[in-house]
């Protein structure tokens, strides 16, 4: 298996610094906040929201499965950092399984084809 990791910055908006100010400072001592609070408070959609946090460089904390978003305020939360971490690479690890079984349907396809 072969996977064509490129290891880049997604396709997603640009964030300002500002972007990331104003999403850590509400977040401050608030804990985990759901994504819809932001939302209404901030005026966000859920694509932004999640654009800040990921161009935060791991200033917010979220994932798929978290409780909503955080700021990483110290080292006591290096449990919730490395279970939200554990839920990302996990979710990268299905997404990249799921691009090599496309690829290798496709390959399938092609040959076949190309038998006809």
């Amino acid at each position: 298996m072969q996977f064509g990791l490129q290891f880049r910055r997604s396709d997603a908006p640009e964030i300002s610094k500002e972007e990331i100010d104003l999403l850590s400072e509400y977040l401050a001592g608030k804990g985990w906040v759901k994504a819809g609070v932001l939302m209404d408070v901030l005026n966000l959609d859920e694509r932004r929201i999640r654009a800040i946090a990921e161009a935060s460089d791991g200033l917010i904390i979220s994932g798929p499965g978290s409780p909503g978003y955080r700021l990483m305020t110290g080292v006591g939360d290096q449990k919730e950092v490395d279970e939200a971490a554990n839920r990302l690479e996990s979710q990268a690890n299905r997404m990249l399984l799921r691009a090599e079984s496309l690829r290798r349907r496709a390959r399938k396809l092609t040959a076949h084809a190309g038998s006809i």
